[in-house]
């Protein structure tokens, strides 16, 4: 199917210069020995240091500006990327931000994509105490922490919309569908055909714009998502129905089943923001190699899956691989004490 003219029929905010670029990484095929890789530089858009939910804040906002909205509400981790761009992404648009941010206040100075927020003059709000059926409300667009922040800025004559955290939704999900349609005229523009696209897995909704978008354009490509943390389902079946929620919502009759999706658990450590050898060691060769800057929550993780399963044998030689870098270095300059 014709990829621009779907997204062309949608509302949309030109929030950053697209396309991103799509870079060979030479240094670091030759190290790894294994397959051909090229870097989706995503790490590159232009909300307040870039980040893969630029791309889904273009579709995200658009009815919530049209509809004189002033403040924008979410949630997410201290350490949020999504948080800091929405954050941007307000600002841009003149809104007011709110955030909720799940931890604890910090007791010394603000540090990494906190110190952002703040900069930007988001209202910062925290809570301890988040449980992960809560947060998958959120997710889910229920709204059982930001729904009362947006009731109590009705109740002073504001006008708030929420943002359901990490942007996965089939509207979102319009960003990775428009990113897979860049990366396939950057491929042919170079003769290349890619047999794997890498990327982090949280919430889900990037790796379901990239499978809606994989499937729509037919393009012979398979799809590995790296879990970055652990979830109350199967995050296969998750995706599968975000995919097909994603193709009601446009129209199509393309259907996906959890057998069809590709989530590999193996790198997440402890839990979400758990700090783990393979993500570190991920982060420095991805620096000293191509320069690239990781996180060791989220790209830096799925890199370091990236590398295990090169050195494991199952990318090979005859592959190309292209790794979606979703950003985040900034949360590094809050844990200095890792890359020591």
């Amino acid at each position: 199917m014709d990829i621009k003219a779907i997204v062309a029929k949608q509302p949309r905010l030109h929030l950053t210069p697209l396309p991103t670029p799509l870079e060979f990484a030479p240094n670091l095929t030759a190290l790894l020995g294994g397959p051909r890789i090229y870097v989706k530089r995503d790490d590159l858009t232009a909300l307040a240091f870039g980040g893969n939910k630029t791309r889904k804040l273009e579709f995200l906002l658009p009815q919530a500006a049209a509809e004189g909205a002033d403040t924008v509400i979410t949630l997410g981790g201290l350490q949020s990327n999504w948080v800091r761009q929405t954050v941007a992404a307000a600002r841009k648009l003149g809104m007011e931000a709110v955030v909720v941010l799940e931890g604890e206040p910090p007791k010394g100075d603000l540090q990494g994509n906190l110190l952002l927020d703040h900069l930007m003059g988001a209202e910062l709000r925290y809570e301890p105490n988040v449980p992960q059926d809560v947060e998958d409300l959120e997710i889910q667009g229920v709204f059982p922490i930001t729904g009362k922040i947006a009731e109590e800025y009705r109740s002073k004559g504001r006008h708030p919309v929420l943002m359901p955290l990490g942007g996965a939704t089939p509207v979102g999900n319009l960003g990775y569908i428009n990113a897979v349609d860049e990366l396939g005229d950057q491929l042919k523009e170079l003769g290349v055909k890619a047999d794997y696209v890498i990327a982090a897995t949280g919430t889900g909704g990037t790796q379901a714009g990239i499978e809606c978008g994989l499937r729509l354009s037919g393009m012979d490509t398979k799809m590995l998502g790296i879990s970055v943390s652990y979830h109350t389902r199967p995050k296969e079946e998750e995706v599968a129905e975000l995919c097909n929620a994603t193709m009601d919502f446009l129209g199509c009759g393309e259907r996906f089943t959890a057998d069809q999706i590709s989530v590999n658990y193996d790198y997440i450590g402890a839990g979400y923001g758990a700090v783990t050898d393979t993500a570190l060691e991920a982060v420095s060769m991805a620096a000293r190699t191509e320069g690239l800057i990781l996180c060791h929550t989220y790209a830096g993780k799925a890199f370091a899956g990236m590398v295990d399963l090169i050195r494991k044998g199952v990318l090979t030689k005859e592959d190309t691989v292209v790794f979606f870098h979703t950003g985040g270095g900034v949360a590094n300059f809050a844990h200095p004490e890792l890359f020591r």
